[in-house]
């Protein structure tokens, strides 16, 4: 009787996490529940802007959405296509909240260090944060405009 409980729960559990890990709702909140692990994002920079993964950008009409007092690290990643003339360029993003008055700076990325990280921890709902390039590059005009909002 022990033993088929056993197996019984060992099943649910393989099931649970099975489901958890094909829908990502149910994964989120098993991820949630650990607190201190760091919700990772990634962001595209290119000469042209910040973009998602599916290479829509980022800015004031369609800001980088991030939950309320978590641990974020946005890990930027060099994507300047090898035919531009920005594909030898120089980034380095830096973030500040105006509220809390801060700035924090990624390492520079380049076509030989193509990531770089900046972690902090998120504020209350509404919230904002601005990201922008801090190194002179081809694409300065359009890397100004990644808007970070707490949801």
């Amino acid at each position: 009787m022990k033993q088929s409980r056993m197996k019984l729960l060992a099943l649910g559990t393989a099931l649970m996490l099975s489901i958890g890990m094909a829908h990502p709702t149910i994964g989120l909140a098993f991820s949630k529940s650990e607190g201190n692990d760091p919700i990772e994002i990634k962001v595209k920079v290119t000469q042209n802007g910040f973009l998602d993964q599916r290479g829509k950008p980022y800015g004031p009409k369609n800001p980088l959405k991030i939950p309320e007092g978590k641990l974020a690290r946005i890990t930027f990643v060099f994507s300047e296509n090898m035919t531009s003339l920005a594909y030898g360029d120089t980034h380095q993003v830096a973030i500040m909240s105006k509220e809390k008055q801060w700035t924090k700076e990624s390492e520079k990325i380049w076509m030989f260090n193509q990531t770089a990280s900046v972690t902090f921890r998120t504020g209350k709902e509404g919230e904002k944060y601005r990201g922008y390039c801090i190194v002179d590059c081809l694409g300065m005009d359009h890397l100004n405009n990644l808007v970070i909002q707490v949801v």
